[in-house]
C-alpha cells in the first residue's frame, strides 16, 4: 500500500494510527485522491461523485456523502495540514465497508515541467474496468519501476489494439494542427477530475473537442500534447517515446490558464 503522511488517519470517522488500516485487497479497495490547498478540498464534490460511482459500479455499498465528507474533516482537525493530497477509501473487511482516509506524500511538477513539458512513454497496459478507480497493488508496483526506470514523468497506457488511451495517473490529450483537441472516448477511460474541468473550458473558448484515441503514429502527426490530473493539473508533454511535441501551443496554453484562475 502507499506510504501515509502524518502520524494519524481516520477510519471510519473516528482518529487512528496508520498500523489500523489493513483493507484486504481481495475483498476491493476503492479509492479517490483529492487535493487540498491552502486548507481547500479542491473539486471535492466532484471526487464524492465519481467514487460513489464507483462504488456503484463495482457493487460495493458506499457511505453518503455526509459520512465522506465527517471523515475528510475530521483528518483536517487532527493534522496540521494545509497543502497536499489526501486518499479517501472505501473498502471492505470480513464482508462490512469501511472509509479511512489520509495524507500521502506528493509529488508535484515544477516551474520547469510546466513551461517545457515532461517525457513520458508508452506502456503497454489495459484497465479491466477502466470507469472505476479501483486499487491495483500490481499495477501501481510495475508502473512505478516503469516510470523510475524509464527516467519519465508518466507512463502513457496502450490497449491491445496499440491504441493511447490515459495516462497511469492522468488524462491524455493532444492538439492537431487545426487546433482541435483530441481526447479518448469517456467509455475507455477513467474519467478524471480535472478532465471533467479541461472539457469545461474546451466549450468556454470554443474548443472544438473530438474523442478517439490514436495510435502512435498517429499522435506524431499532433502538434501538442498534455496530461491532466489530481497533482500535475494541466501538464504539457514534450516527449511521448520518440515524438516530440510543442509545450507552447496556443490552445494548451490557453487551457493551462484558464484552469490555474479556475483553482485561483
Amino acid at each position: 500500500m502507499e506510504k501515509i503522511r502524518g502520524d494519524q488517519i481516520i477510519l471510519n470517522g473516528q482518529p487512528a494510527s496508520p498500523a489500523e488500516y489493513t483493507p484486504d485487497p481481495s475483498e476491493g479497495i476503492l479509492y479517490e485522491v483529492i487535493r487540498q490547498i491552502d486548507g481547500h478540498l479542491l473539486f471535492a464534490e466532484d471526487h464524492l461523485d465519481r467514487l460513489q460511482s464507483s462504488c456503484s459500479g463495482s457493487g460495493m455499498s458506499c457511505p453518503d456523502k455526509q459520512m465522506l465528507y465527517h471523515n475528510l474533516e475530521q483528518l483536517q482537525d487532527v493534522l496540521p495540514i494545509r497543502n497536499g493530497n489526501i486518499k479517501l477509501v472505501v473498502f471492505r473487511r470480513l464482508g462490512d465497508p469501511h472509509i479511512a482516509c489520509f495524507f500521502i506524500p506528493h509529488f508535484y511538477p515544477s516551474e520547469e515541467d510546466y513551461q517545457k513539458g515532461v517525457h513520458t512513454k508508452s506502456y503497454a497496459y489495459e484497465r479491466p474496468d477502466p470507469n472505476i478507480k479501483r486499487w491495483n497493488e500490481d499495477f501501481r508496483h510495475n508502473v512505478r519501476k516503469f516510470i523510475r526506470d524509464e527516467y519519465v514523468y508518466e507512463a502513457i497506457l496502450m490497449n491491445q489494439e496499440g491504441k493511447l488511451t490515459e495516462g497511469s495517473r492522468s488524462n491524455l490529450f493532444f492538439i492537431n494542427d487545426n487546433l482541435q483537441v483530441i481526447t479518448a472516448p469517456q467509455n475507455m477511460i477513467l474519467p478524471g477530475v480535472t478532465r471533467k474541468h479541461v472539457l469545461n473550458i474546451c466549450r468556454n473558448q470554443r474548443f472544438n473537442v473530438i474523442e478517439k484515441v490514436l495510435d502512435l503514429e498517429e499522435a506524431g502527426q499532433m502538434v501538442s500534447c498534455f496530461i491532466s490530473g489530481t497533482s500535475p493539473k494541466v501538464l504539457p508533454v514534450r516527449k511521448l517515446d520518440e515524438i516530440r511535441f510543442s509545450p507552447d501551443n496556443e490552445v494548451t496554453r490557453t487551457i493551462i490558464a484558464s484552469f490555474d484562475r479556475l483553482i485561483g
